[in-house]
Formats: C-alpha cells, structure tokens, sequence
C-alpha cells in the first residue's frame, strides 16, 4: 500500500517539497493543496504591455546551495541570468541625497577600507569610530542580543544608522532593536567569538570560505533569476510534480486536521461542502500564522510556538514609464533608505537597469516597498494614494515627474516573519514538539531564513523528516506484525 502525503501549501516551499518526494521516492502517493487559484506564493511574475514585473522577490541568493542546485536539477540552470554588470552598483538616500554603497561588503559588514574612506554617506568621525572594531574585545558570555545592539557595539553608531540599517531592513522589512543576533546573522556573533573582531572574524570566514569552495578564485554567482522572471522556477516544479504522479488541487483550503487509527483525517472546504481525506504524512508549508491553527489539535504546544511568531506586512509599487529620460536616470540597481529618513519608501528597485528582459526598449521599470516593521499604517492607504507616494519620492530623489503608463500594486499581509528576541528558543520549541507528531513536519520561511532558496532547503529538509516518520512507522509495523502469534 502506498504511503499518502500531503503538502499543503503552493509556494516554492510546498513545491520543493513535494518535488522532493517525488523525486527521491515515487512509491509515495503524494497531494499538494493550495488555497489561492494560483501556485507560487510571494513569486508572482506578471507580463503587462511587454514588462515583466516580479510581484514578490525579483531573485535568489546564488551563493546559497539550493537555488542554483535545484535550478540544474531540474533543467533550468541554463535560464539563470544575473544582474546587469553595468549598472552594478546600489545606492543609500541619506539626507535626500543618493550615497553609493561601498564595495566590500560581506554580509553587511564592510570589508574593504578604502571604499568606505572615500565615501561621503559616514562622517569622518563615523569612519575612526569603525575603525575601533580592531581595538575593541569581544563581549563576555554567551547571550543574545539585538542585531542593532551588535553591530552599534563592535562598528558605532553611525554605520549601522546609515549603511547596516537600511540593507538589513531591504531583507527582513524589521527593526534591527526587535531583531537578534542569533537568529538573523549568527555568522557575525561567531566571527567576533572566534577572531576577536567582527571584521577580522568576517575576513577569515571568507578565505575559509573561498579555500573551502576550491580557492580557484573563480567568482561565486551572487543573485541570480531566470530569463522571463521567477515564475520560471514555479512553472517547472509543478509540471514535474505532475509527471511524477503528483496530484496538485488549487482553489482548496484545509481546515482541520486530526488524529485516526492510521494516520490524519484532513479536512478540505470545497465549494460543493467539505471533503475528508487520509493521508499517512503532512508536510505544512504555509506561513506560521496559518499553519499554527491546522496544528492545534495535533499539538498544543507547537501550535503555540508558531503563533508566537510575530509578522509585518508590506506593499510592492511597480510603475513602468514609457519615457527614455527615465530609463537615463537609472543607472544602478536602485537605493534603500535608512530607518532615519522617515520615509513611506524602505527601497526602490529599478528593475529595467537591474535585468535585461524587464521592460521595452527605451522603457524603464521600478519597483517601490512600502510598510515595515513600525511604519505598517500606510498600507492601509487605497492603492492611488500609494501609486502617488512613491511618485512624489521619484520626483524628490530623483526628479521624476512623467506620468507611469502602467501601475500594479501588490500587497502581502503578514508576509515577512520576523526574527524578534528570542526566536531561536521558538524555533527549538516548535522542532521538539514536532518531534513528537510522527509523519507531520512545518516548513517556510519562519525557521532559519527568508529567503526561497532558504525555503526551498526547508522545504526538503520537511519532506525528509516525513520519509524517516512514516519509514519508522512502517519497520515498527512489521516488526510487530512478526511477532503476532499464529
């Protein structure tokens, strides 16, 4: 008999997931259900008027295994593209003035000295306070702190106010007060540990980490996307899911699950009423708010650790201008904005400079993120008003002042999770509880990453943890069926 498993939830995490299963075991009867009539979760590339516009994330982190090892995989590591080398360079709006970021960055702290001497976004006095981090100790114990708390400690002030700040809000859309240390960036309490400070620990993580990959010196892929956009990687997973046997049903929701003598009876709200069906596994691959609901009744406790996951809610503002001025003013991959500025906007993206593909010859497209973590009243506005929000920050950072021919506006409520204080012991609070739901696993972006290769590997990682639960179950099986007397 086949062991049934189902997968719920459609974005690149249930899809990894299920692709996982099928691919390393096609004996499993395996189901994915998606609430939305779409797959994809936050990947959503749209085509309007000849511009590809990336609703969600617009591309991977290439140097994380999982996005360039699943794309070859799956045939699709000859449509990966990475971003435009002459518009490479990105920008910091301090004072309403545009500060290129430094080259020399690894992960977020700068590296190089003389890029960031040259650079008018920190103060002399910001510069000589950076410079300490060689002079100073680490700090004593073993305990977590904030992420702004850190790097104000070992770089001062002014560089996490004006450089770290914004670049860690572009990825989290958090408050680096709120955020730890330990959860975020472990990597950067580590170097400090083990080098005494936290450039010195940052520089010797990446020689190790260049030694370790060959020392060839040949150029790691940063981030990488696909020729006609991201949902390239989606499209592919689910046809292949269906080869392999896989059965994917959208426009469903799950809305209990429970305990039976083999296996869960789940619960699925049809139009025509509901639907019960049995399945040995479940692998749930939504976000933490909604899977600690479905969790409830198998375990108190692990649903109580994702609830306690807190989310912030943002907006993406795409606008495509049919103006060539406007595409000669693009010539980078766009700005974040320091916490500081108090500004709607929290970064822009001009993606027509970014990645060949995105817009029409002559033609420029940008997108703009409104709403983070303590700035979540402005999406309540109506989508016309964050359509002339972010055209009043072109025309004050940029002087933009032509009229958009197409405007889409994307919202995701509660889509970011954010890694607050104490996220880890919430994170080994819902894996030890989960321990003990045999043949159940969560996946997404609530565990040890944000990012879709770091929910692809969550993805997998799940389904493998339902193959070992149900291959246990089925030894125990057995074994006591051997000792059944005749």
């Amino acid at each position: 008999m086949h062991q049934r498993v189902l997968v719920i939830g459609g974005g690149i995490t249930g899809l990894a997931a299920a692709h996982h299963l099928l691919s390393e075991h096609p004996e499993y009867a395996v189901t994915l259900v998606e609430r939305d009539t779409r797959l994809g979760g936050k990947i959503l590339t749209v085509e309007q008027d000849g511009y590809v516009i990336e609703g969600g994330p617009d591309s991977m982190l290439g140097v994380k295994p999982r996005s360039v090892g699943l794309s070859r995989e799956i045939g699709l590591g000859d449509r990966l593209i990475s971003p435009s080398e002459a518009n490479r360079r990105s920008f910091v709006l301090r004072r309403g003035k545009l500060h290129r970021i430094p080259e020399g960055l690894t992960g977020l702290v700068p590296t190089k000295l003389g890029p960031i001497a040259r650079s008018g976004l920190i103060s002399p006095r910001g510069k000589a306070r950076m410079l300490g981090d060689y002079l100073r100790r680490p700090a004593p114990g073993v305990a977590d702190e904030s992420l702004a708390s850190f790097m104000t400690r070992r770089l001062g002030d002014e560089v996490y106010t004006n450089l770290i700040e914004p670049l860690m809000a572009g990825i989290y859309a958090g408050d680096g007060r709120a955020l730890s240390l330990e959860a975020t960036f472990p990597q950067l309490r580590e170097a400090e540990r083990q080098h005494g400070g936290l450039v010195k620990g940052v520089l010797a993580q990446r020689r190790k980490a260049e030694a370790g990959s060959g020392g060839d010196g040949a150029k790691r892929p940063g981030f990488v996307t696909y020729r006609t956009g991201l949902r390239e990687l989606v499209d592919t997973l689910a046809d292949r899911i269906i080869a392999q046997g896989g059965e994917i049903r959208t426009g469903v929701a799950v809305s209990l699950l429970e305990r039976c003598q083999h296996g869960y009876r789940v619960t699925i709200d049809r139009d025509d009423g509901p639907e019960t069906m049995r399945v040995d596994g479940i692998i749930l691959a939504t976000q933490a708010w909604a899977a600690a609901p479905l969790l409830e009744p198998l375990d108190h406790y692990a649903s109580a650790a994702l609830d306690h996951i807190p989310h912030v809610s943002n907006a993406i503002v795409a606008l495509g201008f049919d103006d060539p001025a406007v595409a000669d003013r693009l010539n980078g991959f766009g700005y974040v904005v320091p916490r500081t500025e108090h500004r709607p906007v929290m970064a822009m993206t001009w993606l027509s400079s970014k990645w060949a593909g995105r817009a029409p010859e002559g033609k420029a497209l940008i997108r703009a993120f409104v709403g983070r973590a303590g700035q979540q009243e402005i999406l309540q506005c109506p989508d016309d008003t964050l359509v002339d929000v972010v055209r009043k920050e072109l025309t004050e950072v940029l002087g933009i002042t032509a009229k958009p021919e197409i405007a889409r506006i994307f919202h995701w409520d509660g889509g970011m999770p954010q890694y607050t204080m104490g996220h880890r012991e919430r994170v080994a609070a819902l894996e030890t509880a989960l321990g003990g739901i045999s043949g159940v696993a969560v996946a997404g972006n609530m565990f040890r990453g944000v990012g879709l290769p770091d929910c692809i590997a969550s993805g997998e990682s799940a389904a493998d943890k339902v193959v070992g639960d149900l291959a246990g179950i089925e030894a125990f099986s057995a074994a006591s069926a051997g000792h059944v007397p005749a």
